[in-house]
């Protein structure tokens, strides 16, 4: 079982300019237009340096991809906490739906993503992010069938594709429906072996 270390005061400060950052940049992306945002005018209206948003954000457009960040973290912890006697599919979806996102902040970054910023720019960061899921995954998978290598590969890569094209799509749809169910259905295809594509 994983222990949390407690929040310090300076966690808590870079948690909050941080999102002070994150809010800033949606915001003047909303308003502006994505390419007519520079870094500077961000820092400028979160009360810091360009220094400091380089700390939060390696990029302009990492402050997009910020929802999938935060996921990241918490679901290799909560893949830990899932008992052994439970199926993949099953602990991979009881791990996502339990995560306490703030469905506005995912809803904002991808709306932003699929209004503000080009296919192809998406196309290079959701790579970036969808490797790194798979990585966790793959863990979580090696982790229960340690003799198991090229077959926990290829689930671990292919489940964070299913999570990640289900809230790209969700995105691109105007954010409607439930992401939960979506993200369900995704997985569900998966499960099903594409069964409905045969």
């Amino acid at each position: 079982m994983l222990v949390r270390k407690p929040t310090n005061r300076h966690e808590l400060r870079r948690r909050s300019t941080h999102e002070a950052l994150r809010r800033a940049a949606l915001k003047s992306f909303a308003c502006k237009g994505f390419a007519n945002v520079t870094v500077t005018e961000l820092a400028r209206e979160a009360g810091v340096t360009e220094r400091t948003f380089f700390r939060h954000f390696p990029t302009k457009e990492a402050v997009l991809f910020q929802d999938y960040e935060t996921q990241l973290e918490w679901l290799a912890e909560a893949l830990a906490r899932r008992p052994a006697s439970e199926s993949l599919f099953d602990a991979v979806l009881a791990s996502v739906a339990a995560f306490p996102h703030d469905l506005e902040v995912v809803r904002q970054a991808a709306t932003a993503r699929a209004e503000l910023i080009s296919a192809d720019r998406i196309a290079s960061h959701l790579q970036v992010v969808q490797s790194s899921f798979a990585s966790v995954l793959t863990e979580f998978i090696k982790r229960r069938n340690p003799d198991v290598d090229l077959a926990a590969e290829v689930a671990g890569s292919v489940l964070a594709a299913a999570l990640v094209v289900a809230v790209e799509n969700w995105g691109r749809n105007g954010c409607v429906g439930d992401l939960g169910e979506v993200v369900t259905t995704s997985l569900n295809l998966v499960r099903s072996g594409l069964a409905q594509l045969a």
